[in-house]
């Protein structure tokens, strides 16, 4: 929307680029976005806004000390990894002091391996996306076990054996809009369903095509679980939710042209999305490690590099 871009130029250039590095979790470079997110945190959980205020600031300044390019900086590329860094930590670790100074590492090297990777993927022309931040999060909740300053919080998946999931009744219709509100809230680690619609109403003043991409992949993150009986707790938490809303906005909206074509494929996209979920949770139960995002990852690359050959 023009207003807002008029308002995300006003905005001084400093704050504007941690604020653009907010919005970028979403793929909105733009700061009266990344501020809606940034305030949709705060209502989520002091916290988790805290986390993720520091979290981008050591992303984002770790990039310029490292010169890296200047317009990536600006558009918030080296910040969103960092943004989502800091309330990851905070859900799945114990809150320490020390935890701060854990974060702010994490962040750091969250900035170093979004540039390796940049490097690496560029021949195959596919972005990394949130992958820094899924690498950085896995190494240093797994470190934990060495040091004796940090302990794993409740939220952490107990290392073990996958097991089948008991028989579930369908969950209730009522409780679908908070699911589908949670869904999308949950990319950022918030289980609000206020925050939810805070972080829709700040897509779509970025753009409304992104926002109904973004709404269409929690609506299929609730309904594609619900119709494959998988856990209603899981459900109504968003959990199958948050990665779908990413991968159809990414190929539905970001990374293709956006058109009919583009937005069956996203749906498609969608509808796997959960389904490699649930086999990636299973498969990281023995290590203890939560999914985070590495099912969008992992199906926006297959469909992107797919894409490039049926030349969407």
């Amino acid at each position: 929307m023009d207003w807002s871009l008029a308002a995300d130029r006003a905005i001084p250039g400093p704050f504007r680029t941690l604020l653009r590095g907010v919005g970028q979790v979403f793929f909105c470079c733009n700061a009266v976005t990344g501020l809606v997110f940034l305030v949709a945190l705060y209502i989520g959980g002091v916290t988790a806004g805290l986390a993720a205020t520091a979290g981008v600031l050591s992303s984002t300044v770790a990039a310029r000390l490292l010169r890296f390019p200047k317009e990536d900086i600006d558009a918030g590329l080296y910040g969103f990894n960092g943004t989502l860094v800091g309330p990851c930590l905070f859900l799945f670790l114990e809150n320490s002091p020390q935890l701060w100074l854990y974060l702010v590492l994490a962040s750091i090297l969250s900035t170093i391996v979004l540039a390796a990777l940049t490097r690496m993927l560029q021949p195959y022309h596919i972005p990394a996306s949130t992958s820094p931040f899924i690498l950085t999060c896995w190494m240093f909740i797994a470190a934990v076990y060495a040091f004796d300053s940090f302990a794993r919080g409740s939220l952490l998946p107990a290392a073990g054996i996958p097991a089948e999931v008991a028989a579930v009744s369908m969950l209730p219709v009522e409780a679908w809009p908070v699911a589908v509100t949670r869904g999308i809230s949950e990319v950022m680690f918030v289980d609000n369903a206020v925050a939810g619609v805070l972080f829709l109403a700040g897509i779509a003043i970025n753009s409304l095509r992104g926002a109904v991409m973004a709404l269409s992949g929690a609506i299929i993150g609730i309904v594609v679980p619900v119709f494959l009986g998988a856990d209603n707790g899981l459900i109504e938490a968003g959990l199958y939710a948050y990665n779908p809303v990413l991968v159809m906005m990414a190929v539905g909206w970001v990374f293709l042209k956006p058109s009919g074509k583009s937005a069956a494929l996203a749906f498609l996209a969608g509808i796997f999305t959960v389904i490699c979920q649930a086999g990636l949770a299973s498969f990281l139960v023995p290590l203890g490690l939560p999914v985070l995002t590495f099912p969008f990852v992992l199906i926006m690359w297959v469909f992107l590099l797919a894409a490039s050959k049926a030349r969407f």
